[in-house]
């Protein structure tokens, strides 16, 4: 008798075990209504964005938050066209701008990391840590003195050189950082035996360092590339003609796109922010398929 009512208590017990506090039902309707407001918020300017770019400009101007529901193959072809005759240009510079920049601010700023972490030299952490100072300084603080020095001391206006000088100099306190903190974390064993092996510092570099490094290297040339590709106040300053980027010549028509054209902005918005989609695809694949936690494991 006693056995059984032992075995119904744990087939009861099987049946429904008892819910931790974070598990109960109700906290779990709280997360879930959390998480889809959160999400509806942050896809509303998308989803705004995609309905309009299929519209008039009198659909638009009626009510943004309508959908579609005439001419919209026809209001689509006059949108998306009329937007690529005003992006595309400008989209390039930017694209070419950002790729230039980011990729030797990250090759730079890589090499530095691995001289700091791997060779020993007298102050090495006095420079070092000199070298990250620059973090502190807001780089809106250096436009006033930016702007005639590339201007009018080095004659670089108009000039792509005038872009990716400030970069190159800027950018590399924060990757150096970066790169350094992760470099660190690699074992000194197979460094080594590398050396024991007879390999020099420019064959470790390729061969360990950089491979090893990838998924973080390829972190820093994502978010530089972003920060480049949206700038706006530098780019203005600086260039003019054919040689504009994206940023200043969307605001130069946010006015006509406000007022005549509204359909067209919203669609200029969206093939803007293709480069954008693309890499950050790119990169969230490669974070998300387990060489960065590879990486952090070393």
């Amino acid at each position: 008798m006693t056995k059984s009512v032992t075995s119904n208590f744990v087939l009861i017990g099987k049946k429904h075990p008892r819910l931790r506090s974070q598990d109960h039902p109700v906290l779990q309707c709280v997360a879930y209504l959390w998480v889809a407001a959160a999400l509806a918020f942050s896809l509303m300017p998308l989803f705004v964005t995609i309905i309009n770019s299929l519209k008039s400009n009198a659909a638009v101007a009626a009510n943004i938050f309508t959908l579609p529901t005439k001419a919209i193959f026809s209001d689509t072809h006059n949108n998306f066209g009329n937007a690529w005759s005003v992006v595309w240009r400008p989209m390039l510079n930017s694209v070419w701008v950002s790729l230039v920049a980011a990729f030797f601010n990250m090759l730079i700023a890589s090499v530095l990391a691995y001289i700091f972490t791997r060779k020993n030299f007298y102050g090495k952490e006095f420079f070092f840590r000199f070298y990250i100072i620059i973090l502190l300084v807001p780089s809106i603080l250096g436009m006033s003195t930016l702007y005639p020095m590339m201007a009018e001391t080095f004659h670089l206006k108009n000039s792509y050189l005038a872009i990716w000088l400030p970069v190159l100099a800027g950018g590399q306190a924060g990757a150096l950082f970066l790169f350094r903190t992760f470099f660190a974390q690699q074992p000194s064993s197979v460094y080594e035996s590398a050396m024991l092996d007879g390999a020099n510092d420019v064959q470790i570099y390729f061969h360990l360092t950089l491979p090893f490094s990838l998924p973080i290297m390829l972190l820093n040339f994502i978010s530089t590339f972003g920060g480049q590709y949206n700038d706006f106040l530098w780019s203005s300053l600086i260039l003019e003609g054919n040689k504009l980027t994206l940023m200043p010549v969307l605001n130069a028509m946010a006015g006509e796109f406000n007022s005549t054209k509204q359909g067209v902005g919203y669609a200029a918005y969206l093939i803007a922010a293709v480069p954008l989609i693309i890499t950050s695809a790119f990169s969230l694949s490669k974070l998300q398929s387990g060489d960065f936690a590879a990486g952090l494991k070393l």
